[in-house]
């Protein structure tokens, strides 16, 4: 049988035998012999595809990456601080250092910073090429775009450093834009987190300053309204003069109590008392007696006791003895005057009955005091829930005045801070013209190489397997199932 590509010596009988046509089974060296003889094929593929890639490759421009580095970390403008609610104790929230980096990363990435940029350098000297061919109202946002594209921010897990990269055709071009950028950045982020909230807590500071002067001049007038000075001063002064006035009135009562009972025991005692009494008798019988007893002692040193002369005066004596004992009252004359215990008495009752009066009166009016204590106690408490709910206002409008202050004044010196960049962001290393550049050049050559092999081995395929004839004795043994005895060559 022949072995040419265009014999089919064997096929006839096969296909008269089988009615039909019959696709060869190739083997390994079958493949192999179909793509040697689709060479010429392969190559007028190959080489108009590998030419094209090439020339693509060495067309490609060589640019240049500016590098620039920043260092992040946990900034004031970061912390979050309720604007109300806060309590004494409360602590500001921060977020992880990833999120923080990826925020910043974000901001860096903003078209926002691309056109600030842009407007610095120019559209014209960054890309001329966009200024000379656009339109006016796209050359800005083809500017943004492609600033966009050249950039390239990131950072690596858990580390505070980001970095950024710009391409550019021209060394100094790529380094002062990436500057650009990284100024403009800064200057975005400084105007976002400086968000003029010191003028909201100012304007809510005045507020609250408005509430509290309007809830003093209602605790003024409801003071004046209702004749107090202090509700809690006059309290206190008022339960202290009630416990005066009760002591006070205890003592007076306990006074008035021992006045009277005395009064009534002098009462008593002036009763049993003579108004007047006895001040002397001029009676002459003692005296008689007295000098009948001298007489008589006298005698008794002349005469002897049972003499009669002695005797004589011993019966005069019991005579006047006798008639002394037998007598009711005081004989003679007697002289009567007032009695001064009677007197005494008399005069004590005088000053306990003006005492006791006093007392009285005293007491009265201890009462009359307590009474309007009581009265006045009651209407302070009565007045009390009012001026307390007021006083709550006023502490709260207080509160809310003195927090807002604070709030006020910090964020002020944040603010400044943000604005003098002593923030969260340092600049590690600026952008500096790069030496060396980088092309795409033998990469595009290397995938245009590789793609016009591919290309060519895919058509060397597609030849081989739509071949009717049979390459190699092997094949026709596999397909047709019989020996091949010999081989033909063909030329």
């Amino acid at each position: 049988m022949s072995q040419s590509g265009d014999d089919t010596t064997g096929s006839a009988p096969n296909a008269a035998r089988h009615g039909g046509f019959v696709r060869p089974r190739l083997s390994g060296l079958d493949m192999v012999v179909h793509l040697w003889r689709a060479k010429w094929l392969m190559a007028a593929v190959f080489v108009p595809i590998f030419l094209i890639g090439l020339l693509a490759a060495m067309a490609l421009p060589r640019t240049y990456t500016a590098t620039s580095r920043l260092m992040v970390s946990l900034g004031d403008e970061y912390m979050y601080r309720p604007a109300v609610g806060r309590g004494e104790t409360a602590a500001p929230v921060s977020p992880e250092i990833e999120s923080l980096v990826q925020s910043e990363l974000e901001l860096l990435r903003s078209p926002v910073v691309a056109q600030a940029a842009l407007d610095k350098v120019t559209l014209a000297r960054a890309y001329p090429n966009i200024a000379k061919s656009c339109k006016p109202e796209a050359c800005d946002r083809l500017g943004v775009q492609a600033v966009t594209e050249s950039l390239t921010a990131g950072g690596t897990p858990k580390n505070l450093v980001i970095f950024a990269h710009f391409e550019h055709k021209s060394a100094a071009m790529s380094a002062e834009m990436l500057n650009a950028l990284v100024d403009a950045y800064l200057t975005y982020r400084a105007d976002i987190f400086t968000d003029n909230r010191t003028a909201s807590f100012r304007e809510q500071r005045e507020r609250f300053e408005k509430d509290l002067s309007a809830a003093d001049k209602q605790i003024r007038e409801y003071l004046l309204a209702n004749n107090l000075t202090d509700l809690a001063a006059e309290r206190d002064t008022l339960r202290q003069l009630y416990q005066s006035a009760s002591s006070e009135l205890l003592q007076t009562q306990s006074s008035l109590r021992q006045s009277e009972a005395q009064l009534a025991n002098y009462r008593r005692q002036i009763e049993t008392i003579a108004p007047e009494q006895d001040l002397y008798v001029e009676d002459s019988s003692q005296q008689s007696l007295l000098s009948l007893k001298l007489e008589r002692e006298e005698k008794l040193a002349r005469y002897r006791s049972d003499s009669r002369v002695i005797q004589e005066l011993d019966k005069r004596i019991e005579q006047a003895e006798a008639y002394l004992e037998s007598r009711v009252g005081p004989g003679g004359v007697v002289r009567r005057g007032p009695n001064p215990l009677y007197q005494q008495i008399q005069a004590s009752i005088a000053t306990l009955q003006s005492e006791v009066q006093a007392l009285r009166g005293q007491e009265k009016e201890l009462k009359s005091q307590i009474e309007a204590f009581e009265v006045r106690q009651r209407r302070l408490v009565e007045l009390a829930p009012n001026l307390a709910e007021l006083e709550r206002s006023r502490a709260v409008a207080e509160q809310s005045v003195r927090a807002f202050a604070e709030r006020e004044v910090e964020e002020r010196a944040r603010t400044e801070l943000t604005q003098r960049s002593v923030n969260n962001i340092r600049l590690l290393e600026r952008a500096t013209p790069p030496i060396k550049g980088s092309s795409l050049k033998l990469p595009v050559a290397v995938l245009a190489l590789l793609f016009a092999g591919f290309t060519a081995l895919v058509a060397g395929l597609i030849r081989a397997m739509t071949r009717s004839g049979f390459a190699t004795p092997g094949s026709v043994e596999r397909t047709l199932g019989l020996p091949v005895l010999a081989t033909v060559q063909k030329y």
